[in-house]
């Protein structure tokens, strides 16, 4: 009888476990869930620069910067509920100012440009009241200048922390991102140097807003 009793309460105990392990894993699935509305059918979006706002890049090291006044970027957000956050964005192409028309302002009169070499993630992380946080990764970006030494150029390349996007706005803000890293420096004198870490900032306007909740 002990016996019957004791794998009763055996079985009792591992169903209970077995109970609170799934209750727990379903809840820790419903608070990673990220639901996204596109107002756009073919789930593409498209945002550039806010009006006002500049796009800076600054290399931490030398403590040199470049500073945009447009910049563009455009890609896919996919409408309904994604099982967790990573890349609920992709950056297909993206560009900040042009060489001839509108150029970045660099260091002691220098003029650049950048263009994304392929896609960019963002991720997110955290919501909290129409807010997502979140960063971007697998950034690489080629960025050319015409400087005093000649044509300056590099990549820059890694994540960018400190991203928030805001239902409200529409508006994607990366404030001071950092985890970015300088490399393939090309006749930039000091102004950037290979392993050099370098912040972004910039503030975007997306044409049509998504949205974007969690759970």
């Amino acid at each position: 009888m002990r016996s019957i009793i004791k794998r009763s309460l055996f079985a009792t105990a591992v169903a209970t476990a077995a109970f609170g392990l799934a209750a727990t894993s379903a809840s820790a699935t419903a608070q990673a869930q990220w639901t996204l509305t596109n107002p756009n059918a073919n789930n593409s979006f498209s945002a550039v620069l806010k009006t006002g706002a500049t796009a800076d890049l600054l290399d931490v090291t030398t403590n040199q910067s470049v500073t945009c006044y447009s910049a563009t970027a455009s890609g896919t957000a996919t409408n309904g509920v994604h099982p967790d956050g990573n890349n609920l964005v992709q950056i297909a192409s993206a560009k900040w100012g042009d060489a001839v028309s509108d150029p970045c302002d660099g260091p002691l009169g220098s003029a650049f440009s950048a263009v994304a070499n392929g896609p960019i993630s963002l991720n997110a992380t955290s919501y909290s009241g129409g807010v997502t946080s979140g960063n971007l990764s697998n950034v690489s970006v080629t960025i050319t200048g015409d400087t005093l030494f000649g044509v300056c150029k590099a990549t820059i390349s890694g994540s960018a922390s400190n991203a928030k996007y805001s239902n409200a706005t529409g508006e994607l803000t990366i404030t001071n991102g950092t985890g970015l890293s300088i490399s393939n420096v090309s006749n930039c004198a000091s102004l950037m140097n290979n392993g050099d870490s370098a912040q972004f900032s910039a503030v975007y306007k997306l044409a049509q807003p998504l949205t974007v909740t969690s759970p």
